[in-house]
């Protein structure tokens, strides 16, 4: 498993084995609840909400492991097309592009302020120096 994937926390086979144990869970509060005679309308309408919110936020936080993992295959992504194009390798980075770099996510980051044009396009006037 590659470290990028274990900052999800999780590795992909984890995570159907995770998913089994809550649907056991999940199925053992429904049988409970069916078979119980005893429980008032109102513990079982509030005991069915909950597993409903509970589902509902599995369903989310599946949507949100799969974005962070599409964002880190994006990052690693460009991050290895960066050394490849750049000529230079993660041990031994040239101090020109990495002041350029450090530069372009400075600007990046002020764009992304609340207030700022997050619409306008980053300054292209100033000269690449990966591109000499």
């Amino acid at each position: 498993m590659h470290p990028a994937w274990a900052a999800v926390g999780e590795a992909a086979g984890e995570v159907p084995a995770k998913r089994a144990v809550s649907d056991a869970a999940t199925a053992n509060v429904v049988a409970l609840l069916a078979e119980d005679s005893e429980l008032s309308d109102s513990a079982r309408a509030a005991v069915s909400n909950l597993l409903r919110r509970h589902r509902l936020l599995e369903g989310e936080l599946a949507r949100q492991r799969t974005l962070l993992q599409e964002w880190i295959l994006s990052q690693l992504t460009y991050k290895t097309l960066y050394y490849q194009y750049s000529g230079q390798s993660p041990q031994a980075p040239r101090v020109e592009l990495m002041r350029e770099k450090e530069a372009v996510r400075r600007r990046i980051r002020e764009q992304l302020q609340p207030g700022a044009d997050y619409l306008a396009a980053p300054d292209e006037s100033t000269r690449s120096l990966s591109s000499s």
